[in-house]
């Protein structure tokens, strides 16, 4: 099993400007504003993040080996294992318990 790694284009600014703005909807904000915008992404990009624990698993699940993720996430296989181990003492431990 191979992934790809990380790519950002026209596709995903799209998807990022759609979700902030709908973000900035759904809290009352103007996305124009830069410290709004700031706040907003930073929202977008912290519940990114505490989606990718799960995705890890699965991919485990899947056997997908350390390389794979690493790749996946453009990092490298010990970072990855270190970041997202269920058995590593520095993942984050918000997920999965405080959905």
């Amino acid at each position: 099993m191979t992934a790809a790694g990380p790519h950002s284009g026209d596709d995903t600014f799209d998807l990022i400007d759609d979700a902030l703005c709908q973000l900035a909807g759904r809290r009352g904000k103007w996305p124009g504003d830069p410290l709004a915008a700031i706040t907003l992404i930073a929202s977008l990009i912290d519940q990114a993040e505490r989606m990718l624990p799960e995705h890890v698993l699965l991919a485990l699940d899947d056997e997908a080996t350390w390389h794979d993720i690493a790749t996946a996430l453009a990092t490298s296989p010990e970072q990855a294992e270190l970041r997202y181990s269920p058995d590593s003492p520095v993942a984050d431990s918000r997920w999965p318990y405080d959905w």
